[in-house]
């Protein structure tokens, strides 16, 4: 296990920037995942991190050690990547071994880290198989398997669980936690999916166009996003931003509120109220999606019986003040406010 430092972390291609001034501190034994959409640099650092990818200026530390300058094999990280990467020609108990054939490990000492490797993953009745008889996730617990077998510092997962189905892909997330939890091993999780990320990790670095926009607890995150695109990319649905002026509030902020906060309004005077038009009912299992035009701004709320309700019918959806969250509409930084000064200063519309 790892502690991990960077330190103004920049990495170009040619003259293009795609990682800028980064700095993360990870501690030993910390699931991290790096979320955020496609081109914003997470797998990018991730290979930084490996050595498969050479930095331009800043450092990388293990443990206070830099290991910028170290070759891949030189840093005992283990990475598991998108696609498996096994070799077909080989059994499951060559795949897994195969790390340690490379390092010219003993006979004995290999049979035994395998059946390690094999017992914690569940994969022992499938040992002398080839990886074509295997299922998805069985073929993703070989990977995983190859990679913890000789005890690496660091793991490191670029997307290891995008090629599963929806159900296959809970089940191996939660197998993933327990391993990490049981091996008390640091990992870094690349992720574009923020239900994965909030699930598996201890914290969440939020990237967009190769800056760092947060680093925190996954309900950090979620409840006092540092800005409006992490507001914006973590929660599904995406929250509702709606100019401050619109809201009876100042004209150069934003605010925002989540559609599961705003619901068909019951009559409390000290809620913050939005009325409009019925445009759309979507049904969403145990409760159903409301779309409402108000002023020309769509907005989505939350309703678990729409009985009553018709499209095209008036409509007011509220919320109480503490779910707002209020951004300045020109850097988009979220400004920290009381909820009884936005109260007095944003009314019902």
């Amino acid at each position: 296990m790892a502690s991990i430092t960077i330190a103004g972390l920049n990495k170009r291609y040619g003259i293009h920037p795609v990682l800028k001034g980064l700095d993360l501190s990870i501690e030993n034994g910390e699931f991290i995942s790096f979320l955020g959409p496609s081109g914003c640099g997470k797998s990018t650092l991730l290979f930084c991190i490996a050595g498969l990818e050479e930095i331009n200026e800043g450092s990388i530390r293990f443990d206070g050690r830099e290991i910028s300058d170290l070759g891949p094999r030189e840093r005992n990280i283990a990475l598991v990547f998108q696609d498996y990467a096994l070799y077909p020609h080989m059994s499951v108990r060559d795949n897994i071994a195969f790390p340690l054939r490379q390092q010219k490990v003993d006979a004995a000492t290999i049979e035994k880290q395998v059946a390690w490797a094999a017992d914690v993953l569940g994969l022992e009745a499938l040992l002398d198989r080839p990886p074509a008889a295997l299922s998805g996730g069985q073929r993703q617990r070989v990977a995983v398997g190859r990679a913890i077998v000789r005890n690496p510092s660091v793991l490191l997962m670029d997307e290891p669980l995008s090629n599963l189905d929806a159900s296959l892909r809970v089940h191996m997330r939660t197998e993933i936690r327990r391993l990490q939890k049981e091996l008390g091993i640091t990992v870094i999780f690349v992720t574009h999916d923020q239900e994965e990320a909030m699930v598996l990790s201890d914290r969440i670095a939020v990237m967009n166009n190769g800056v760092l926009q947060q680093f925190a607890a996954p309900m950090e995150v979620y409840s006092r996003p540092a800005n409006r695109f992490v507001a914006g990319f973590i929660g599904s649905p995406q929250m509702n931003f709606l100019p401050g002026d619109l809201c009876g509030g100042p004209a150069d902020h934003v605010i925002g509120v989540r559609p599961h906060d705003l619901k068909p309004d019951t009559g409390n005077s000290g809620a913050f109220s939005l009325r409009g038009e019925l445009m759309l009912i979507e049904p969403a299992g145990p409760f159903q999606f409301l779309d409402v035009n108000v002023a020309g701004h769509v907005v989505r709320a939350t309703c678990m019986d729409t009985s009553g309700l018709s499209p095209g019918a008036p409509i007011t959806v509220s919320a109480g003040f503490d779910a707002l969250r209020v951004f300045a509409a020109d850097s988009g930084l979220r400004i920290p406010h009381s909820f009884k000064e936005t109260e007095s200063r944003i009314h019902a519309i």
